[in-house]
């Protein structure tokens, strides 16, 4: 057992090429060696049956024309026999026995004795047997029991005759078989190495495609119609997978440096502002600076909860418990009214548009409680009087021509402030930008929440509100929870 487990992670260690072309040869080998030496065996017994039938007959016909002598005086041959037992040391002879009396065809002329003992059957013709003949010839020889007389005499008759030409048909049989089992074995060789070939170019190609990603002139960001290239149709699943595994890695990795620049971004005004009030004046009141790193610190683990949340779903939405939207938007609300408390505005909450019931989202909390933290502080800090949080329920749909997807929740906030012109709503949502530099802010929050809603598979959505006549955005997040 461990030796076949060594053997098999040597094998292993091949390349899948030389692997499959073994697979391949390996058992024609088997089939072709077994198969050529069963034909070769039927072939040899075919010969030396047909050379036994040969000798058979001509065993019957020397047999039937010996004769006894008179009063039993020893064995003759009936006289005017000429054929192929006549010519001397010709290949063919006879031998008749019959107790102590002998009787040889002409071709032994004056040999007393049998061309050689028996040297032992041949192979695959039992009833022959092996010879040499007087000229050291290869013979072949047949016995039987005959009937000679009247009066009747029990004699034994041996009939050899000439193996070599035999021998050479045989050789001749072996040397045809060989040859044509290395040309069958080279020919399925050649179709191995071309089905290897043919069957591994798609892998090829889609090294080749990996390989290019890793390019400098790489692909870029456009990693998924990069790897759309056709590579054959069983890699088809395989590519799509590599594809969308490659493009979710490029789209954390994205997430993750947006984080960063965020971070950075948001960082720089407290720290903008300490260094102001430490160059105005020598000594910077410890309430302020407290403040400020406090903003600080609560600003790295915000985005830090941000970045665990993108780490721990590869589909967002598909890990976690579902999160109660009613019960987290109505903290976010108290929450925005006591932040927004000197504005003195309203804070409604219409959930009329949801259905009853619980309205469970499958989801991080933390990225519900970013989404609508960002637009509520946003709209409170342009609002007149009255933001408004609308939730509702879009129904399944498809996609970008892809396969249907399931519901989705909808958030609306709307406010009664200046609202945007057309080409402010055009730009919103770019990071850092700020139209109003009076209004407290990091110009990043309409650019957040639009990522996270990226995330989870829905969009953000910027425009006028026809009821409070302010700024209206529509944020739509996958993964609403339907049973």
């Amino acid at each position: 057992m461990a030796l076949a487990q060594r053997l098999a992670l040597q094998l292993a260690q091949w390349p899948m090429a030389t692997r499959i072309v073994l697979l391949a040869l390996v058992p024609m080998l088997v089939l072709v060696g077994a198969g050529g030496w069963w034909l070769r065996v039927q072939m040899h017994q075919s010969l030396l049956a047909s050379f036994e039938q040969v000798l058979r007959d001509k065993a019957q016909r020397v047999g039937a024309r010996l004769l006894v002598g008179p009063q039993g005086a020893g064995l003759r041959e009936q006289a005017g026999a000429v054929d192929e037992f006549s010519a001397i040391y010709g290949g063919w002879y006879w031998r008749a026995q019959a107790g102590k009396q002998v009787l040889r065809s002409r071709s032994l002329w004056d040999m007393d004795a049998p061309p050689t003992a028996a040297a032992g059957p041949a192979r695959g013709a039992p009833v022959l047997h092996l010879a040499t003949g007087p000229m050291q010839e290869p013979l072949l020889a047949y016995t039987s029991a005959v009937q000679i007389g009247p009066p009747a005499v029990e004699a034994t008759l041996v009939v050899y005759g000439p193996a070599a030409q035999l021998q050479d048909s045989m050789r001749q049989i072996d040397r045809t078989l060989v040859l044509a089992a290395l040309a069958l074995m080279a020919l399925a060789g050649a179709l191995a190495w071309l089905q290897v070939r043919v069957g591994l170019a798609p892998l090829r190609r889609l090294e080749a495609l990996l390989a290019a990603l890793r390019a400098p002139q790489g692909p870029g960001a456009d990693v998924a119609q990069h790897l759309a290239a056709p590579t054959g149709r069983d890699l088809q699943p395989l590519q799509a997978e590599l594809a969308g595994l490659l493009a979710h890695n490029a789209h954390v990795v994205a997430r993750a440096r947006a984080h960063a620049v965020d971070l950075n971004h948001a960082l720089k005004k407290p720290l903008a502002l300490l260094s102001a009030q430490a160059s105005a004046q020598a000594l910077v009141p410890a309430a302020e600076v407290q403040r400020q790193v406090a903003a600080m610190a609560q600003l790295v683990d915000r985005y830090q909860a941000r970045t665990l949340s993108d780490a721990l779903h590869a589909h967002p939405g598909a890990a976690g418990p579902a999160v109660d939207v009613r019960e987290c938007a109505g903290q976010v609300l108290q929450m925005m009214q006591r932040l927004h408390a000197a504005q003195e505005l309203v804070w409604a909450l219409d959930d009329g548009q949801a259905p009853a019931g619980p309205l469970r989202w499958r989801g991080e909390r933390a990225d519900l409680e970013e989404v609508l933290g960002n637009l509520l502080d946003n709209a409170g800090k342009w609002a007149a009087s009255e933001v408004r949080l609308s939730l509702g329920v879009q129904a399944a749909g498809h996609v970008d021509g892809q396969g249907a997807e399931g519901p989705a929740l909808v958030l609306q906030v709307e406010d009664d402030g200046p609202g945007m012109t057309p080409a402010q709503l055009q730009a919103a949502g770019q990071r850092g930008l700020r139209f109003d530099e009076t209004v407290q802010g990091s110009g990043l929050g309409l650019a957040i929440a639009g990522q996270i809603a990226q995330a989870y598979g829905g969009r953000l959505a910027l425009g006028k509100s026809s009821g409070l006549r302010g700024l209206q955005v529509r944020v739509e997040l996958r993964g609403l929870v339907t049973a």
